[in-house]
């Protein structure tokens, strides 16, 4: 009888043991995914029919000639990041914000439309040349500072579903 006894204790615990482990590895596996999702991109699903979307090189090229054709801008460049397209460039010391602007608007028309519907694309526009204005700040305590106020940089952002640049 006690050996009867024993085998049941060691058979009852070996059974708690094992649905713990099993129930420990569930839970474990069940925690890795939702904390830890793995494989697949970054972007997730977001990223789907971008191998239809044809932007190629030359269409990249286009766009930044298109830039660097007016005598307001320059080093204009593309940077890529999933479907976002940053166009970057610069403008001349005595460009205004509405210039830079149009030059913006002007190269939005060098996109296809697949790539605007697809991408979004956002400008960012310096004037490394600007100097600035010096402007006068009354503080809550009634004293006055002096501060450099520039008007650039500046950023315009189009929207995949939108025509028009927000800026």
């Amino acid at each position: 009888m006690k050996n009867k006894m024993k085998r049941l204790i060691k058979n009852k615990r070996f059974l708690i043991f094992l649905v713990l482990f099993v129930v420990l590895l569930v839970c474990v596996f069940f925690l890795r995914g939702v904390f830890f999702p793995g494989g697949g991109s970054k972007y997730g699903n977001r990223l789907d029919g971008i191998k239809k979307i044809s932007f190629t090189e030359k269409d990249q090229k286009s766009v930044i000639d298109s830039i660097n054709a007016d005598d307001r801008a320059s080093g204009a460049k593309l940077d890529i990041q999933g479907k976002l397209i940053n166009v970057i460039f610069n403008v001349n010391k005595d460009t205004s914000v509405d210039d830079a602007k149009a030059i913006a608007q002007a190269s939005l028309e060098k996109f296809s439309q697949e790539v605007k519907g697809f991408y979004d694309i956002q400008y960012m526009i310096a004037n490394p040349e600007e100097v600035g204005e010096e402007v006068q700040i009354t503080n809550q305590d009634g004293s006055t500072t002096k501060e450099i106020k520039k008007k650039f940089p500046i950023m315009g952002y189009k929207n995949s579903s939108r025509d028009g640049i927000v800026w």
